[in-house]
């Protein structure tokens, strides 16, 4: 299953994808909403994960698209946990379900 990031810090998403490819995991990584809609549309895509800083009005376009093809997506909401605390509680369950 191809997973694709999206996020607001070039930092944090090509953190977060060393740490999900770590797992066994493909993944993609971009930071426009342009660049994961277009991946969105070319597909495959099995999970579209949203960072927690998206914006709200971007996050429902991507939602928007990601249901129009059949993906999966989960919004972070890390309430504090720094980011492989949080993969590891809400994520990576989540996609080792979905194999």
């Amino acid at each position: 299953m191809d997973i694709l990031v999206i996020g607001r810090g070039p930092s944090v998403v090509a953190s977060g994808l060393e740490l999900i490819r770590a797992q066994g995991f493909t993944a993609h990584g971009v930071t426009a909403d342009q660049d994961a809609l277009a991946a969105l549309e070319a597909g495959p895509i099995g999970l579209l994960l949203i960072g927690g800083g998206v914006e709200s009005n971007s996050s429902a376009a991507l939602k928007e698209k990601a249901e129009q093809h059949g993906v999966a997506v989960i919004e972070a909401v890390r309430n504090g946990r720094d980011l492989e605390t949080y993969l590891r509680e809400e994520v990576f369950p989540v996609l080792r379900a979905r194999q």
